[in-house]
């Protein structure tokens, strides 16, 4: 409300005549538009409440209907936490059984040490005119260009160099009588594998040197070897640690020889399917209870068709029957769910793993597949849930309604000020007719009185 000084000049409290008049017109008028905003809002935020517990209701019912959900299976190895001797993962392919296994040998790289009379220093030259040096490891080889006046240090430093990707590395080892140690230690696993090094093509310098890279001897343990296990008593070697190819469905990785066989159980992944469907019985309950929160008598949603549709059709889908052929059971109330008096569901572990026992094939069943319960509550919630839900138009609507309201009383703000400036206009004109008037009567008074 603009502010004047109307009626100074005829004395007349038009100010408070013209603010009259506008608040007579407006305010009932805005009001009326800031309950619909209200409204609206309240209406955008009950929606929003309602469109995250969809979604999160959604989250689980997709997680149930995932065949790698059913199909997974977890290993059970029964050995000592922190001396484990082996790693299993299985495929949704390995059968559920029980194994015996145990590490009979680890796989290791070979390692070549010179003699002890080779070396006394690491600045020793190596060769004063270069040439090629070939590390041979199986069917890999490495060939190493030696420039001219190398040391042994430099040999070393170009060996770890080049050779990162080929597996080996060189040292140099000081026993601190004299004797100065050149080893070369190869990653590659498995007999036949064994490190060799061809220095036909380098010039030595010395005699002495000459019987280096030929002198390179294997010590105890320094050869190449393969990965054994026993499986079920059947002797399985590879030329790594990782056995991928020895149970079906199996990738057993040897961590350490075993004294005696560890017993390996291979079994469905139950846990992780049971907390699945507690976090799909829980969501649901969370579901029905914003349903309800927002649809009471009074509440913004309060007779929503939307809410009404979807809750009858949950309803109803839980309800139906999702057996397939040959199982034994036709709903999931036959696997620990059960539909409680007030809506929601309740869940039995107990029952859940029973179940499971008898038949987990048919638990999946009733969840995924063609007739399955997450396979039918996925496609209905894809009308409801996500940006293009139908949760998501009615917010998308409302927003536009509000849009619109704020534009409509922007719109008539501006006519109510063109009313007051009009208004004003007006006793304005009044004002100073009148204070005119005061003045020459307040004029022919004086010449009255002087008469």
């Amino acid at each position: 409300m603009a502010i004047g000084s109307l009626g100074a000049g005829s004395g007349l409290d038009l100010e408070s005549l013209v603010s009259d008049m506008v608040s007579a017109r407006r305010d009932t008028k805005v009001k009326l538009y800031e309950n619909k905003l209200a409204g609206y809002e309240a209406e955008l935020s009950a929606l929003g409440s309602v469109g995250l517990a969809i979604d999160n209701f959604k989250t689980f019912v997709t997680t149930l209907n995932d065949d790698d959900l059913f199909s997974g299976r977890n290993a059970i190895i029964q050995q000592k936490e922190g001396k484990e001797s082996l790693s299993i993962i299985p495929d949704k392919t390995a059968s559920t059984d029980t194994y015996s296994i145990q590490v009979n040998q680890l796989a290791k790289g070979s390692r070549l040490v010179s003699d002890i009379s080779s070396f006394s220093s690491r600045d020793e030259v190596v060769t004063s005119s270069g040439g090629e040096l070939t590390l041979t490891a199986g069917d890999d080889e490495l060939v190493l260009d030696v420039k001219p006046d190398t040391t042994l240090s430099k040999l070393r430093e170009q060996i770890n160099s080049a050779g990162k990707d080929f597996g080996v590395s060189a040292n140099l080892v000081d026993d601190g009588d004299g004797h100065m140690f050149f080893t070369i230690t190869s990653t590659k696993t498995g007999v036949g594998n064994t490190l060799s090094i061809d220095s036909s093509n380098l010039t030595l310098d010395s005699a002495a040197l000459g019987g280096f890279f030929p002198g390179l001897s294997v010590p105890l343990g320094g050869e190449a070897q393969d990965a054994i296990i026993t499986v079920d008593g059947i002797r399985v070697r590879n030329d790594s640690n990782e056995f991928d190819k020895a149970v079906a469905g199996l990738t057993i990785n040897a961590l350490d020889v075993s004294k005696e066989p560890i017993k390996v159980d291979i079994s469905y992944n139950k846990e992780t399917v049971e907390n699945t469907i507690q976090g799909f019985v829980g969501s649901y309950n969370e579901l029905i209870s914003v349903f309800k929160q927002n649809t009471a008598k009074g509440s913004v949603l309060n007779g929503n068709s939307m809410i009404r549709n979807l809750s009858s059709s949950l309803a109803s889908d839980l309800m139906s029957n999702h057996s397939s052929e040959g199982s034994a059971f036709t709903s999931i109330f036959d696997v620990g769910v059960e539909f409680l008096e007030d809506g929601t569901l309740s869940y039995d572990s107990d029952k859940f793993n029973s179940a499971v026992e008898e038949d987990f094939d048919g638990v999946a069943s009733l969840f995924i597949g063609k007739n399955g319960l997450a396979t039918s509550l996925d496609g209905l919630l894809d009308t409801y849930a996500g940006p293009r839900g139908m949760n998501s138009t009615l917010k998308d609507s409302v927003t536009k309604s509000i849009g619109s309201t704020e534009e409509s009383l922007s719109d008539y703000e501006a006519r109510m000020e063109k009313y007051e400036a009009s208004l004003r206009s007006k006793f304005t004109n009044l004002d100073t007719q009148l204070a005119n008037m005061n003045a020459q009567g307040s004029y022919l008074n004086s010449m009255l009185s002087q008469l």
